[in-house]
């Protein structure tokens, strides 16, 4: 079969297409006829190493992490799937694979598609679902509370937003002009168009901020949130309490997520705040919940762009740009 891989770490983002073996399936596995795929800003970290503290590949990588396609086979213990079945799932972040045409994967992290979305739409939808959905819960969000997501335009945001709003959460988000549209049809209560307006005079005693943007926002983050308001981040960095919360690192990486973390906790600290990180984890029953969300709420995410295998370097490249307004996708040749 065809699958888009890299040899090792490199600063260049270029990925080359191989032939590899068709992978076999345990008892527990199914075997998944790849679709489509989303391609998302974590590939450019994966491929310029910047995840090494977290996850440490084996190479050559096959990239990749959002799946949609055709279960194909399944193992003798696998009782929920069967052969035929419109699957979509988040592969775990530290061994990829979804640029490839077939994809094994555990039946634990895999649940059938929402019925009204293709499988383009599909493979937008669970590394940004599961995202919120663990971010929310490690947020402990109570009703009627104000969430901001600096950044909350792009692919992530546009499943965010809605699921934040259907947890009846008051959703501030900033982005560029051109976004304010679509922000506003999707739920957002308040735009802030980052070009010309600063958030920080406009928004005030936030209960929580999920940050997108990194360490360079921090301070900026910070300062919106009442006393006792919580900022969890996908990007600054790893903290203590993220280790012990997640679990299933060793001493040394969480000696380490503790040194990196720790002015993020002292700033948040001295503020009567709480800073915290998250990196996200494939959840079949979470992805199963997502599902039948969207059945229930024909929420469809919005694809920015979509680019056959063979340009899987252009849409890496577009990634990489950060520009997106929606989800970037990878077809997947069907034999």
């Amino acid at each position: 079969m065809k699958a888009v891989q890299i040899n090792g770490y490199s600063k260049n983002l270029k990925a080359h297409i191989n032939d590899i073996p068709i992978p076999r399936i345990d008892k527990h596995q199914v075997l998944i006829k790849m679709y489509a795929a989303g391609v998302d800003p974590h590939l450019k970290l994966a491929i310029n190493g910047k995840v090494r503290v977290f996850d440490q590949y084996k190479f050559p990588l096959t990239l990749g992490i959002d799946v949609s396609g055709v279960i194909e086979a399944v193992g003798q213990d696998v009782r929920d799937l069967i052969t035929g079945d419109s699957v979509y799932a988040l592969l775990p972040l530290n061994t990829m694979g979804a640029f490839a045409e077939y994809v094994v994967a555990d039946a634990s992290i895999v649940a059938k598609m929402p019925k009204n979305l293709s499988f383009e739409e599909a493979a937008a939808v669970p590394l940004s679902a599961l995202t919120v959905v663990q971010a929310l819960n490690v947020l402990k969000v109570k009703a009627g509370s104000k969430l901001f997501i600096p950044g909350g335009t792009g692919g992530f945001g546009q499943i965010a937003i809605p699921y934040a709003k259907s947890k009846k959460l008051f959703v501030a988000v900033s982005g560029d002009e051109s976004s304010r549209h679509v922000a506003s049809s999707i739920g957002a209560d308040h735009f802030i168009d980052y070009q010309r307006q600063d958030y920080v005079k406009l928004l005030k005693d936030f209960d929580y901020v999920i940050d997108t943007r990194g360490a360079s926002e921090f301070r900026k983050e910070l300062s919106i949130l009442k006393s006792g308001g919580k900022l969890l981040s996908l990007i600054a960095g790893p903290n203590a309490r993220f280790a012990a919360r997640q679990g299933g690192f060793s001493t040394i990486q969480k000696f380490i997520f503790s040194a990196i973390g720790m002015p993020f906790d002292i700033a948040a600290y001295l503020q009567h705040k709480t800073y915290d990180f998250l990196y996200v984890q494939p959840n079949g029953v979470q992805l199963k919940n997502i599902t039948q969300w969207i059945d229930e709420t024909g929420v469809k995410p919005i694809i920015d762009s979509t680019f056959p295998f063979s340009q899987v370097n252009e849409a890496i490249a577009k990634i990489a740009q950060g520009t997106a307004k929606g989800k970037i996708l990878l077809t997947i040749p069907r034999r």
